[in-house]
């Protein structure tokens, strides 16, 4: 696995009254809509946290999250790299891509809380749970431990990976790293020198490890789960 280089071009904030449908779009450059390697996502972030929406692939097929489904519409245009979802709901809107979200990521900016999210595979929305953490306060150059306690699936099971992506206020997320089943571990570049990844089968907990934090890593921290 590596990251690519890819650019993803959203419109401007958009404030709508209730009832009124939502629409937004996402020029996409780097990758194609067409090729296979690939689905194109689409997250929320409501005061609950983050929630996975639904994605089409390339073949213009779309998967949604249950829930949601009868709420939004996502589709795309690869004459002109677009994917637009139409909604009739409020949130905060993340567009990500499925398999590769570690790739949208831009570091940005110790450490103020921990929480979860899940990345769905193809076969569709799965019940598990992530446990984390309570939020810790660090002084610049201390070490960062983060926990994750999975539950619905195991750190061995063959269908995934585990990881953290973290989030400055007001910022984009980024991926940091994760950990497979059979124990091997990818970062972003740009962390691997202070971050590390590790597991414990027993336990059936995930654990991220900063070294020397400073002011500029001051994030949220999420828990996250992805596909192999």
């Amino acid at each position: 696995q590596c990251v690519y280089s890819i650019e993803l071009n959203q419109p401007d904030s958009k404030e709508i009254k209730p009832g009124q449908p939502l629409s937004l779009s996402c020029k996409v450059s780097g990758y194609s809509l067409s090729s296979c390697s690939y689905c194109t996502n689409w997250i929320r972030q409501a005061s609950g946290g983050l929630e996975w929406i639904g994605r089409v692939c390339c073949s213009g097929g779309t998967d949604y999250s249950e829930k949601l489904k009868n709420k939004f519409s996502i589709s795309r245009d690869t004459s002109s790299s677009t994917v637009t979802i139409t909604a009739e709901d409020t949130a905060v809107y993340y567009y990500c891509l499925y398999f590769i979200l570690k790739t949208l990521m831009v570091i940005h900016n110790v450490v103020i809380s921990l929480t979860f999210l899940v990345i769905f595979p193809p076969s569709g929305v799965h019940c598990v749970e992530l446990t984390q953490t309570d939020s810790v306060v660090l002084s610049p150059g201390q070490v960062l431990t983060l926990s994750c306690k999975l539950s619905g699936y195991s750190v061995s099971d063959s269908s995934y990976c585990t990881g953290f992506i973290r989030q400055p206020a007001g910022k984009a997320l980024e991926w940091v790293g994760e950990i497979c089943s059979d124990g091997s571990t990818y970062y972003n570049d740009k962390l691997k020198s202070r971050f590390s990844v590790t597991r414990d089968s027993s336990s059936n907990t995930v654990t991220l490890q900063g070294q020397n934090m400073q002011t500029e890593d001051t994030s949220v921290y999420y828990c996250a789960r992805d596909s192999q």
